[in-house]
């Protein structure tokens, strides 16, 4: 069961769709419907006009696109996205067909908490067999070299080619990798021209869950 009103989800979609921002949106619609935190990070990460969820769609690959192909992973997004999953947290399933989490933990999770999310990256990349993968992390974030370092040994004992590291222009170098991306962040996504829900495919097809539908 969804922690939201349809009322209030159908509102937000009506307003962003006539071109109002997402944060006055969000602020109005909580306000009026006296949202919480949680319930407002919701509608903004999950809740999108027909036209964005439309872009969105267009370019996300399948699962077979993602063989042959290198990929750069947007390194903190795919991992704090699987270790809500994995500790039980709210997942998501958002109106332009990504899964998110609704958590906002990137500085109080330690490297050792977020690489224990590595093992079902592995395992998932193994069958997808992408000809290498590039994790990027945020530089400014507090001991991303260490979670770069622990990312390129956790991977030691497979033959998929990989590399990590961190940057201060994360997002940025990213995007300009010219590579199929995988993340869920709507930003990116806007950006890019190829995204692959690496999350989200290894919440519902490795790790059996299924999100809640917005």
């Amino acid at each position: 069961m969804l922690p939201l009103s349809r009322e209030a989800i159908e509102e937000a979609r009506y307003l962003l769709e006539r071109g109002y921002a997402r944060p006055s949106v969000v602020r109005f619609v909580g306000d009026k419907h006296v949202l919480n935190k949680s319930q407002r990070l919701l509608l903004y990460r999950c809740v999108y006009p027909p036209q964005a969820s439309k872009t969105h769609l267009c370019k996300a690959v399948s699962p077979e696109c993602v063989h042959g192909n290198p990929l750069t992973i947007d390194g903190y997004n795919v991992l704090l996205t699987l270790s809500s999953a994995i500790e039980g947290r709210p997942i998501y399933l958002c109106d332009d067909g990504f899964v998110r989490d609704i958590s906002a933990r990137k500085r109080s999770l330690s490297p050792t908490r977020l690489s224990a999310c590595l093992d079902p990256i592995i395992r998932a990349l193994e069958q997808l067999t992408p000809s290498r993968v590039t994790f990027i992390y945020d530089k400014q974030v507090s001991r991303s070299g260490e979670l770069a370092s622990k990312t390129v040994k956790a991977f030691g004992a497979t033959r998929i080619q990989i590399a990590a590291r961190t940057s201060g222009k994360a997002d940025s170098e990213a995007l300009n990798s010219g590579e199929i991306l995988a993340t869920s962040d709507s930003v990116m996504i806007e950006k890019a021209s190829r995204v692959f829900d690496l999350a989200g495919h290894i919440i519902i097809r490795h790790l059996g869950l299924t999100p809640t539908k917005i």
